[in-house]
């Protein structure tokens, strides 16, 4: 089955162990229509861009069967490898050792001491580790910058702080970090003997700070651990205490496909309760997922083909805004209070529990029985608190629903939209419209209801297995 998105380009479900392996794992299977006709093709789950991962050539039908031969071949040829328990062994005599004999290489991504430093003479070096950055990285590392490969933000302080206050008055007992090192460190360091931390994460220069314990290198959209090793840290993790007091956070790269993550997020979920041998909601698997507000109808339309429950599309936003250190758009200290972080957390656990600070004017609905900003007011017309942008809005009697306040009633195109727009003047995109495939519009302006997908662009599928 399959999803649209804004360029035409559909993604295809399917199980992910069936399909040809690039050194980043499964690949994934996309379409997109050529002349009438779905052209299928797999393509590396990491990289946006084909040139990025040149182990892997463009696939395409004819050379699939070509692919799958060259398989092993691939994964040996692959990335980098690490030695972690090494590099772990080596983390720990550095720690031993005078700070003057830390040094970290950003060229080449490793500790050295200053016996090595030789050999990386004109190499950009962070020299005199104190104890504090060596169990911070992220606090020295350089995050990575290319956004069709691993661009990498990491929380603010006030936001880290925040969440993992969040997770404290939910009483987790252990945190699976997706993506989120810098909570990880926080919870490490803070509240060690209260919350014990796992971290999966895409950038393999954590092998140098954290122990195969604790961390994992991990790619979120295939659900694929470089080291065999790790998964069964992972199952341990998700297997211990009898599976409950579990929260999974994950920060994930927002300009990646939804349908894949959410495969991934409803695949761990999966395993935890099948692990556990668990029946109660209460023992769930508890989820924060940080991701833009306004992808929220993208989560509820696309995270699933038809037919399947659970992943993204069971979550629901609340009004936390997350800002982060070295975006240059979502972080706190340029942002004025009117163009807040549009970043928020989307949650399986029940919305009244997520208590967000007051001290930053969050209050509490009790008519919605959930948190919400300050700049949320509960609309009587709609029996809830519509707010999502970080503006107030406004009821609109036509509509019969609430707006952004820089909106206005349009009697000629019926509906509210900006004061400045062309009248009947649609959305055009790329190809075409989720829901009915036609071009010319988007999907909330699509009038065809209870669409029936073309058998052309089914796949088969069994609706209880995921990989």
């Amino acid at each position: 089955m399959s999803d649209l998105n804004e360029t035409g380009l559909m993604y295809l479900w399917g199980h992910l162990k069936n399909h040809p392996k690039c050194p980043h794992g499964p690949t994934l299977l996309f379409g997109k229509y050529v002349d009438g006709e779905l052209k299928k093709f797999h393509a590396c789950s990491a990289m946006r861009d084909f040139g990025l991962c040149n182990s892997f050539p463009q696939p395409n039908d004819k050379v699939l069967k070509r692919q799958l031969n060259f398989q092993n071949v691939y994964e040996k040829k692959g990335l980098t490898t690490y030695d972690h328990k090494k590099l772990y062994l080596r983390l720990n005599q550095f720690m031993s050792s005078q700070t003057v004999n830390r040094i970290y290489c950003h060229t080449c991504n490793i500790l050295i001491s200053c016996s090595e430093k030789i050999k990386h003479k004109n190499h950009d070096l962070h020299n005199f580790l104190t104890n504090y950055q060596m169990t911070h990285p992220t606090e020295f590392l350089k995050p990575l910058s290319n956004a069709k490969k691993e661009a990498q933000y990491f929380f603010s302080e006030k936001t880290t702080e925040d969440i993992a206050q969040i997770l404290l008055r939910l009483k987790a007992k252990h945190v699976l970090c997706i993506g989120v090192p810098r909570l990880y460190e926080y919870i490490l360091h803070h509240y060690e003997n209260e919350i014990t931390c796992l971290l999966l994460d895409f950038d393999a220069r954590f092998h140098n700070f954290f122990g195969p314990l604790e961390y994992a290198w991990y790619n979120l959209f295939n659900h694929h651990f470089f080291n065999n090793e790790s998964k069964k840290i992972f199952k341990d993790f998700l297997t211990q205490g009898g599976g409950k007091d579990i929260y999974l956070v994950c920060d994930p790269p927002f300009g990646g496909r939804v349908e894949p993550m959410s495969q991934t997020i409803k695949t761990i979920y999966e395993n935890h309760k099948k692990w556990n041998n668990l029946h109660s909601i209460d023992d769930e698997l508890k989820i924060l997922f940080v991701f833009p507000y306004f992808m929220e109808s993208v989560i509820k339309m696309k995270s699933n083909p038809p037919g399947i429950t659970g992943g993204l599309s069971a979550l629901e936003m609340t009004d936390y805004k997350v800002e982060y250190d070295n975006h240059p758009i979502f972080h706190g200290k340029s942002i004025a209070k009117k163009r807040r972080s549009p970043v928020r957390i989307f949650t399986n656990v029940k919305s009244s529990l997520i208590i967000l600070p007051k001290s930053d004017g969050y209050k509490y609905c009790r008519i919605c029985q959930r948190w919400v900003g300050p700049e949320n007011i509960h609309c009587k017309k709609c029996e809830k608190c519509t707010s999502k942008d970080g503006s107030q809005y406004k009821h609109c009697d036509v509509c019969e629903r609430c707006v952004k306040s820089s909106w206005d009633h349009c009697d000629v195109c019926k509906r509210c939209t900006l004061k400045t727009h062309q009248c009947h003047k649609q959305t055009k995109i790329g190809g075409k419209c989720f829901q009915c495939y036609e071009n010319g519009h988007v999907g909330k302006d699509c009038k065809k209801k209870n669409f029936i997908l073309p058998k052309s662009m089914e796949l088969p599928m069994k609706k209880k297995k995921f990989n």
